[in-house]
């Protein structure tokens, strides 16, 4: 596959007709319905990109051993495994962060005392020469322990919410819109510190379904994920269903922020089923880049 004569470099494809959603000419990222990425990054220079990370990481802090080793560094943990299959690639992880202020946790969150992010290998990493390794960037606050483990298949195709983790986001609700938005679109979107709130009510399928993109412009470009710094903004795509909830015909989704200082932010929604333009956009203006 190519475009604009870029080869596109596959993390993962959908057998569906390789159905595909993108930003045109924005981002270097494909989006599949499943949410899984396709990259536009230079092929080779994104495998150089890793392997000299491989070495990188390899070289500083390991802080678990097992079957993918965990290192860490200021801004991330790394999931590393050599050597790597195919079967290692669907692995999906599931990673708990207990902060040393559950004060300083997304409003839906601090009933539970700690954060919860799920994510699928194939989004967050890549196999190259028989090794595996994923970058997940931790968010701003104090953390004072980190629970991580690998999910089974079974549990890959959905998220199951009990009655705590609803009540969380109904108690996030009403303390979320309590404040003044950021930003005022289709979704209304807050910002709380280092994490983003959008929120819809009434709320419906369709919001539901529309993929969001995020771009973040850094005070420094130097601190971005190095295959973005030539960009000088990085950005995200994700579903309401993976960091939010549609309930009471509401819809709430957080999304924490990076470590390094924001200038500027952009984010909206793309149309579905097919993204050629975007149903809503808004941009955010930081006037202290360091909160």
């Amino acid at each position: 596959y190519y475009l604009n004569r870029r080869i596109i470099h596959s993390h993962a494809l959908t057998a569906d007709g390789f159905t595909v959603l993108y930003d045109r000419l924005e981002t270097d990222a494909l989006l599949t319905p499943q949410n899984e990425r396709i990259f536009l990054y230079d092929s080779k220079k994104l495998l150089e990109w890793y392997r000299q990370a491989y070495q990188q990481v390899v070289s500083g802090t390991l802080v678990a051993r097992s079957t993918f080793d965990v290192y860490r560094d200021e801004m991330a943990l790394y999931y590393v495994k050599t050597p790597c299959s195919n079967a290692d690639v669907k692995t999906q992880f599931s990673m708990h962060l207990f902060p040393t202020d559950a004060a300083d946790l997304p409003i839906h969150r601090r009933l539970f005392g700690h954060d919860n992010v799920v994510f699928n290998f194939q989004d967050r990493g890549l196999r190259f020469d028989e090794k595996c390794l994923a970058r997940i960037a931790l968010p701003q606050y104090d953390i004072a322990r980190i629970e991580t483990r690998s999910l089974s298949r079974d549990s890959r195709n959905g998220y199951a919410y009990g009655p705590g983790v609803l009540e969380g986001y109904r108690q996030a609700y009403q303390q979320v819109v309590a404040g003044e938005p950021a930003a005022r679109a289709t979704f209304d979107v807050y910002r709380d510190g280092r994490v983003l709130y959008y929120v819809k009510m009434p709320c419906s399928d369709a919001d539901v379904k529309a993929p969001f993109f995020l771009h973040l412009f850094p005070a420094d470009a130097s601190e971005l994920p190095v295959p973005r710094r030539p960009h000088r903004y990085d950005h995200d795509d994700f579903y309401l269903s993976k960091p939010g909830q549609r309930l009471d015909n509401k819809c709430l989704a957080s999304i924490a922020l990076p470590q390094y200082d924001i200038v500027r932010i952009k984010t909206g929604q793309y149309k579905f089923p097919l993204v050629l333009g975007r149903v809503w956009e808004a941009e955010i203006f930081l006037d202290d880049p360091s909160k």
